[in-house]
């Protein structure tokens, strides 16, 4: 995989996005804390990456997230997520920060999700990685077997 990552002037990564394997997921690891620039940067960075090549999810990781984020709560809900919706996102799991600020900056967010992605919270990113692998596999058409 190609990992992507953005970086502050003084040379510390920000945020790092991955697609998976079998292009079920884009995985992107939010580090320290952000601000609305950084989150703008990060965004478009997903939306390259959609642009690119569409997938159906978004694996958002805010394990290494410290602070809070609400800063960007409202352009991520009524810029980023509707462009990423037309670019053919459907579900988002989103692995909780630690700290209690992250957790409600994402608080905020959620209900502003409601009508455009499935979004899932998690507390384990391994859970979050089967929840997105199961909504893959179910929405691949079946094959049936040929008929001898």
């Amino acid at each position: 995989m190609n990992k992507k990552e953005l970086r502050k002037a003084n040379g510390d990564v920000f945020f790092e996005a991955e697609r998976s394997a079998d292009n079920s997921f884009i995985s992107a690891n939010w580090i320290g804390v952000q601000s609305l620039e950084s989150i703008i940067m990060a965004g478009n960075q997903l939306l390259a990456m959609l642009r690119k090549k569409p997938c159906s999810a978004i694996l958002n990781n805010n394990h290494e997230l410290v602070g809070p984020w609400e800063v960007g709560v409202n352009w991520l809900a009524y810029k980023w997520a509707p462009q990423a919706k037309e670019l053919g996102v459907q579900h988002f799991a989103h692995v909780m920060s630690y700290g209690i600020f992250g957790q409600n900056s994402f608080s905020a967010f959620e209900p502003l999700l409601k009508d455009i992605f499935e979004v899932r919270a998690f507390e384990d990113e391994n859970e979050a990685k089967e929840w997105l692998h199961q909504k893959f596999i179910a929405k691949k058409p079946y094959k049936y077997p040929p008929i001898l």
